[in-house]
């Protein structure tokens, strides 16, 4: 893939799960990135974690169950120089510009921290590696409404209102969680 890439031009590339997962890009896939715009088509939902494509710099998502209509009109979105992406994830993008991530306080940090239980540091190392609440319940033999209910215990004490702000403040706040074995990918 080392041809040259003409200005002004908008490359599609087809979705490889290799080339595209919710831990990053794929180092081909970046390389192109870097010399022109690109965006993803035939996509599937359940594989790619559309915050992470945003932030990696993918111009838009084009799912493979989509309708042809709104297929055309990602095209002409693209095509005219704008990202293409649900109104959720613009959403979520924009708060984040607006309500910049504040430089978090050591000690709120650390106290924080202090208060989440072993198995809820286990989440969090889960959902930081992707995984959704039924592979985080399968992986650490409980329950979905479980993982929903150390979820929201988790979301209390980090104060984080999702699972992005939930990474920013483990990232920020430089905190180590536990790995745990791989994710077993539910079909």
């Amino acid at each position: 893939m080392q041809q040259t890439v003409k200005s002004g031009v908008l490359v599609g590339y087809q979705f490889n799960s290799h080339d595209l997962t919710k831990k990053g890009i794929s180092g081909e896939l970046a390389q192109l990135m870097q010399r022109c715009p690109v965006f993803i088509f035939q996509a599937e939902r359940a594989l790619i974690d559309p915050a992470m494509a945003v932030h990696s710099g993918l111009r838009g998502l084009i799912y493979r169950d989509e309708q042809l209509d709104r297929v055309l009109t990602a095209l002409k979105t693209l095509m005219s120089g704008q990202l293409y992406y649900s109104r959720t994830v613009m959403s979520d993008v924009v708060d984040l510009l607006i309500n910049k991530p504040k430089k978090l306080n050591p000690e709120v940090s650390a106290a924080a921290n202090a208060q989440l239980t072993k198995q809820e540091k286990r989440i969090i190392g889960l959902v930081a590696e992707g995984a959704r609440n039924k592979e985080i319940a399968a992986t650490l033999n409980i329950s979905a409404h479980t993982v929903k209910a150390h979820l929201s215990a988790i979301f209390r004490k980090t104060q984080a209102r999702n699972r992005v702000e939930l990474l920013r403040w483990l990232q920020q706040s430089n905190q180590i969680i536990e790995s745990q074995p791989a994710v077993a990918r539910l079909a």
